[in-house]
């Protein structure tokens, strides 16, 4: 007899893979059955109310032990041979406090003073080193008096973000390219949910913006090299914006002028429940008249935007809700590859609505819940060639409901569901009319069990995903450790990552595979003071990217596109009395198969080399934040129509930034991207030939520049 032979199908592997997902989650359980004693506090501002989502440090160790709850309750589980500790209790616009409490039965109250003089006394610092609790070994996280002083920013997150030393941004896009991936790899959540479209509008070689003003945001976070099982559809990261709280809104009004036009806004009602209206206009006529550009101008940028937002802390429930509509539009002269002269339009107009729910039932149990809803309208003509024309109408919802259970003070369990519905519809015309359209429930489950131990911690998470469109459905395991002994802190990620493909690939074919990624990451930080060092390597394998087999019209597509990307970065972080700095170097490598690319390649819009340098400055005797930020690349590798490869010289720009604070109710801020005025390459336009120098993509302009004032009116003083 012939001895039978073992195969492993892929439901046994998935099998498998879950029994060691259930295993680690019943040996976190171990961890509680050693002695402990607890420690219980409440954290309250002078007017004795609550301050939710306040994070309680270690100070000997350097850990975050836990963060308040709605309620502003923690509760810590110590071992019974710690007599004492010493507590730092850190929350957005609060002072720092800092405790030496004694764990037992009593319930501490803790009192947190407002930082009044948010400008005067602002510390200035990126997280680079997260607590030891956030999901992935590197992640960045900013302020929003962080983001609005970022000389690389001039007040667009997307340019804060770009400081991050994984983070890469062509001029002529704007997007990010986390850790060698593409523009539409990393996606944006506003309080959880999936924004579908966070850019602005933007011309051939424009950069684009954030559509979410950096006031409203309370926290800017973003995670690379892996993230929680309660987001997806993002490949390489996700950027986590998480908009202001009841609390954090202040009655009154504030009034904003320059060079890019107004905002007004104007907030009612009591401590419990506010109302903000906000109107907004935006014009770039002014800088295309002050800063010379390639192309001719017939009618600038503009977008006028109003919104409306419910805040509300009622009975332990916290409610968030918004109101917005927003219109985009500018016309502009350039010719095309052809030397053909397009006179182009672009318009866009965008409704929103969102809202979020939140409630402590108990001690242990925490629920969220939220949705939005956008519809979007765009039309464009002349576009690539004359007397083309381009309708897009997309509609987008999304509902998202999670519940978490700290089933021990170190053990906690967070599920939930997310739904989300898109029904999009194109129409091309250039001689005939094109109609295309494509419709997709999108349907998630995710669950993930946290472990935080003293200095250790350890997070294991899966998502499962079904895609009625595609006919697919997705399982995505994560996992997190990391441990902190010290002044050091050790931390690795491994996951899986799957995203649908892009709208313009789903609009002729919709049988294709989801994109898929696994990302292994590992990372070594060391902390002194007001000092940071930190180094991580990181490896990603890509599977079923999608190729363009043909540059005709209906374009053919399969997604057997392979690859990998690699790379490390080094991050120090320092302070030196008045000044913050950061230095940065970053490697990364990647060779993809992917959209015209039939053969692995590196992406053209990746440099192997990078370092940046960031500075801030506080002059109290000035009363001015002077803020420098520096950028160096390699240069890239670019491509004509026949993929030969085209060298693009390296890359720099020096940017620029002052605020200077004439009283606690008025302050003005100026900036000047690129002041030197380089002029960069980003890449190379296949439509071109290789001998023509007009195929190397740069920017309309050169510099861009800001200066802007801003008002609070009556007694109250500025909320930035």
């Amino acid at each position: 007899m012939h001895g039978q032979s073992s195969v492993s199908t892929p439901r046994t592997l998935w099998k498998a893979r879950l029994t060691l997902l259930c295993l680690f989650l019943c040996l976190f359980s171990s961890f509680t059955l050693r002695a402990t004693q607890p420690l219980r506090g409440q954290i309250l501002d002078l007017s004795g109310q609550a301050i939710p989502q306040v994070e309680v440090y270690d100070m000997q160790q350097g850990t975050c032990l836990a963060t308040s709850n709605a309620q502003g309750e923690f509760i810590l589980t110590l071992p019974d041979s710690l007599q004492r500790i010493t507590l730092s209790f850190v929350a957005e616009g609060f002072h720092t406090k800092q405790m030496e409490l004694t764990p037992g039965e009593q319930v501490y109250r803790i009192l947190l003073l407002p930082n009044e003089k948010r400008l005067g006394e602002v510390v200035v610092r990126a997280h680079r080193l997260q607590q030891v609790t956030a999901f992935a070994p590197l992640s960045t996280q900013m302020t929003k008096m962080e983001i609005l002083t970022s000389p690389r920013a001039l007040g667009s997150i997307l340019g804060a973000v770009s400081e991050a030393p994984e983070v890469q941004v062509s001029d002529t896009d704007g997007r990010l390219l986390v850790q060698g991936s593409a523009p539409g790899e990393t996606q944006v959540y506003v309080d959880g949910l999936l924004l579908p479209s966070p850019y602005t509008l933007s011309s051939y070689n424009g950069g684009t913006r954030t559509t979410i003003n950096p006031s409203a945001c309370r926290r800017v976070r973003l995670f690379s090299g892996g993230y929680s099982a309660a987001y997806g559809e993002a490949l390489s990261g996700v950027l986590l914006l998480e908009t202001q709280e009841a609390r954090e809104v202040a009655l009154g009004t504030e009034l904003s002028l320059s060079l890019l036009g107004g905002n007004i806004s104007t907030t009612v009602g009591s401590p419990k429940a506010k109302v903000q209206l906000v109107a907004d206009y935006t014009s770039l006529f002014l800088k295309d008249k002050l800063i010379p550009s390639s192309y001719h101008w017939r009618k600038s940028y503009s977008s006028p935007s109003l919104s409306a937002s419910l805040f509300s802390e009622l009975n332990g429930w916290q409610l968030k809700g918004q109101l917005s509509h927003s219109h985009m539009g500018f016309g502009y002269n350039r010719t095309n590859s052809s030397h053909e002269a397009l006179a182009s339009d672009l318009a866009d107009d965008r409704w929103y609505a969102r809202f979020t729910l939140s409630k402590a039932i108990n001690s242990k149990l925490d629920w969220e819940s939220g949705g939005h809803l956008q519809y979007k309208d765009f039309r464009g003509s002349n576009l690539q060639r004359a007397e083309d024309a381009v309708k897009d109408r997309d509609t987008y919802a999304q509902l998202r409901s999670a519940i978490r259970w700290r089933i021990t003070p170190i053990l906690s369990l967070t599920s939930g569901i997310d739904y989300s519905y898109r029904d999009y519809h194109e129409t091309y015309t250039y001689r005939n009319e094109y109609p295309l359209h494509f419709r997709n429930h999108l349907t998630a489950l995710f669950s993930e069990g946290s472990l935080l131990y003293r200095g250790f911690t350890a997070s294991v998470g899966l998502r499962g995903t079904y895609s009625s469109l595609l006919g697919e459905s997705t399982l995505s395991p994560r996992l997190y450790a990391g441990y902190r002994f010290g002044k050091h802190l050790l931390a690795a990620s491994w996951g899986y990552f799957t995203q649908l493909p892009s709208s313009d690939v789903l609009l002729f074919t919709p049988s294709l595979a989801s994109p898929r990624a696994a990302v292994s990451q590992l990372s070594y930080g060391f902390t002194s003071g007001e000092h940071s060092l930190q180094l991580a390597l990181f490896y990603k394998s890509y599977h079923s990217l999608m190729r363009r087999l043909s540059s005709s019209y209906p374009p053919s597509l399969d997604s057997k596109g392979r690859g990998e990307s690699y790379g490390i970065n080094l991050i120090y972080t320092g302070k030196i009395q008045a000044l913050s700095y950061t230095l940065s170097y970053g490697f990364t490598e990647a060779k993809l198969s992917y959209d015209r690319f039939t053969h692995r390649v590196r992406p053209d819009y990746l440099s192997p080399h990078v370092a940046k340098a960031s500075l801030r400055y506080w002059a109290r005797s000035l009363s001015s934040m002077i803020g420098l930020a520096c950028y160096l690349d390699a240069g890239a590798t670019g491509y004509d129509a026949s993929l030969t490869p085209i060298s693009i010289p390296s890359r720099s720009r020096l940017d620029l930034s002052w605020t200077y604070v004439v009283s606690p109710r008025l302050a003005i801020h100026a900036g000047c991207q690129n002041i030197l005025g380089t002029r960069n390459y980003w890449g190379f336009d296949p439509s071109y030939p290789a001998s023509d120098p007009d195929g190397l993509r740069t920017t309309p302009s050169s510099r861009f520049v800001y200066v802007g004032l801003f008002f609070a009116l009556g007694k109250r003083s500025l909320s930035i």
